[in-house]
């Protein structure tokens, strides 16, 4: 527990210690919680419920993008599964449950993002601009948001519901604090290898006994083209003359659209509700109208005392400014049909009964052309990039197919680099394009490795054609000894000098505690658990595991580098004021309901009937 809470608290002093750590579906963002379906088979079942490839897909491709693609992509893809998969038993649970998200809710928190603020205001233009961008409508934005209100109710009820005792946190504070005076001796295994010897005899006996670790694979080098949208669009220039004359022509589409300022006061109504309990509510919303109608002057006043709207209860029932597309269309056909300060009837929505009072109409704008002409000047491009990679890619993939003893032709037609790989196999590509299990099994072929024959154009990318053909091929086999030797050598001689070091260190710590000071001791150090200095995370353990009741006392233990051993001369007690042993325990209390969340998602898990595609986990680079 200790060791955890360090290694989240470096630079205590400096900084609040224990930033809460995510539950492990919410590391993947509010995209992946779309599920759209599809023909094909899910990528996931759970329950009665998918998770579709498309989905799988977009969020596998986010999170590569977020991650620049370093991680191994079937462990990425195994990863980003389990997250679908957690995010859809929680959200099954909550719905379960009956935890429900209100359209007013999701309007507020879309109106309260920065992105979509200009001047203080929520602007309907840049929320457009930022849905073009993603390929993304209002009305999906508007799901994802709740989908995450929902999920965050969860959160919410776990975490408002954990306990941490104040002695707990004065007590963990304080061995936090706790700094212990040392010195240090290290036995370094690279001061040892000078003395270490490796003969021809072990080499060759290290060889026969783990050849397999010396296996490699069939491998080729290629020469190869490469056709991209990407590339054909860097070389595409707009003009600002086309730009404008897009604009004019395509006026309506750079139109702010009109915005209404409305208030409500809702009497909820779960979906599933018997008839009884409807009329229950149906009664009510009535009651409360006629008040309405009787006294307009008090519709702030009994939204407050009456309206089941959390947000805009609290609020006077007031839902700010807002488009006919972000309500549901019988809210909207309501509000866009109304008069400024007049009162509606009973709206019923999938959330129950409104009472809407129109506060004001904001009327439709049109935006200037220097607002949206870098979007425009993007669009044209990307249009015109995909035209012209249309237009050639058939071209291209043709001509390396009748052409199949040579590249150079069609490099020179479409003005292409001819370039050369390094040694690929199957995982293990550079670039990773070239990993493309397609392309693989081509040049992987009978006609390209006997014939050097070209491969065909296989699309490698979203449009990103690569061709190519055999330069070099090596057949799967063993290394021979000759070209491991010292890779063997040096592999010995290193494991021979940590068993040196070990030993070395082992002795001296017997000796140091037999009453034997120990030689070359580094000057003091002062270390804790939050300011550990430069020592590796195995030593400071080993620092504070030992028995202090008696100085001083000498510690050892075993690092990468060889061994260190530990003189602890005095221990200081150190107090942590106030404001910090509060937010510590507020941050244990936010750990103990983060593992109370996990134990609740393994619990719904154990109790699912969970169906993985296994398809989906196959690695597509190999």
């Amino acid at each position: 527990m200790l060791e955890a809470i360090r290694e989240r608290a470096q630079g205590w002093i400096a900084k609040v210690i224990l930033v809460l750590i995510t539950i492990p579906f919410a590391l993947w963002g509010i995209d992946s919680y779309f599920s759209n379906g599809g023909k094909e088979a899910p990528a996931a079942k759970i329950d009665n419920s998918e998770i579709s490839q498309r989905s799988f897909a977009k969020a596998l491709k986010d999170q590569q993008e977020a991650m620049g693609g370093k991680v191994e992509e079937k462990a990425l893809r195994q990863l980003v599964l389990d997250q679908l998969v957690n995010t859809q038993i929680l959200t099954n649970a909550a719905d379960k449950a009956g935890f429900a998200v209100l359209e007013p809710q999701v309007q507020a928190v879309l109106a309260g993002v920065d992105t979509f603020q200009e001047n203080g205001q929520f602007s309907p233009a840049r929320l457009e601009a930022w849905l073009k961008s993603r390929g993304m409508g209002h009305g999906e934005l508007m799901a994802l948001i709740g989908k995450d209100l929902l999920l965050k109710q969860v959160q919410i009820g776990y975490g408002e519901g954990a306990l941490v005792a104040q002695s707990s946190a004065e007590q963990l504070a304080g061995l936090l604090a706790q700094q212990r005076e040392v010195n240090e001796v290290i036995f370094a295994q690279e001061d040892f290898a000078k003395s270490v010897s490796v003969d021809d005899a072990a080499v060759a006996a290290e060889y026969a006994a783990h050849k397999e670790q010396y296996a490699t694979p069939a491998q080729v080098r290629l020469k190869y083209l490469t056709l991209s949208q990407a590339a054909i669009g860097a070389a595409i220039q707009v003009s600002e003359a086309q730009a404008r004359s897009y604009f004019e022509a395509n006026a309506s589409r750079f139109q702010e659209p009109e915005q209404r300022k409305a208030s409500h006061i809702l009497i909820k109504l779960d979906p599933g509700a018997d008839a009884a309990t409807r009329q229950a509510a149906k009664a009510r919303a009535e009651k409360l109208l006629a008040e309405v109608k009787q006294a307009p002057s008090r519709f702030a006043e009994l939204a407050r005392q009456h309206s089941q709207d959390p947000v805009s209860g609290a609020q006077g029932g007031d839902l700010g400014t807002f488009t006919r597309d972000a309500m549901v269309k019988p809210f909207a056909d309501a509000v866009f049909s109304m008069q400024p300060n007049e009162i509606s009837g009973l709206v019923e929505t999938q959330f129950g009964y409104h009472i809407i009072r129109l506060d004001g109409v904001v009327p439709g704008a049109k935006l200037g052309f220097e607002v949206v002409k870098g979007e425009i000047m993007q669009e044209l491009k990307q249009q015109e990039a995909q035209r012209r990679f249309a237009e050639v890619a058939e071209r291209f993939s043709n001509m390396v197919y009748e052409q199949a003893d040579s590249l150079e032709p069609t490099a020179k037609e479409f003005a292409l680099k001819l370039e050369e790989s390094a040694w690929i196999g199957k995982g293990q590509a550079e670039p990773a394009m070239l990993g493309n299990a397609r392309l693989l099994e081509q040049v992987f072929s009978e006609d390209s490795l006997k014939k050097r024959q070209n491969s065909e154009a296989i699309e490698v990318a979203p449009n990103t054609l690569v061709a190519a053909r055999v330069l070099d091929y090596r057949p799967a086999g063993v290394r021979p000894l000759a070209d491991v030797a010292n890779e063997i050598r040096q592999l010995l001689k290193a494991q021979e000098a940590k068993k040196l070091a070990l030993d070395a260190g082992n002795r001296a710590l017997a000796a140091a505690q037999a009453g034997q000071v120990p030689v070359a001791l580094s000057a003091p150090m002062t270390v804790s658990r939050m300011q550990p200095l430069n020592l590796p995370g195995a030593a400071i353990k080993a620092v504070f595991r030992a028995d202090t009741a008696k100085l001083p006392v000498y510690t050892g233990v075993e690092t990468a580098e060889g061994y260190r051993l530990y003189r602890i001369n005095r221990v200081n007690a150190v107090a942590m004021q106030a404001p910090q042993v509060k937010q510590m325990r507020n941050d244990l209390r936010r750990m103990v309901a983060q593992e109370e969340m996990r134990a609740y998602l393994e619990s719904m898990k154990a109790k699912a009937e969970i169906k993985l595609d296994p398809t989906a986990l196959e690695s597509k680079s190999e």
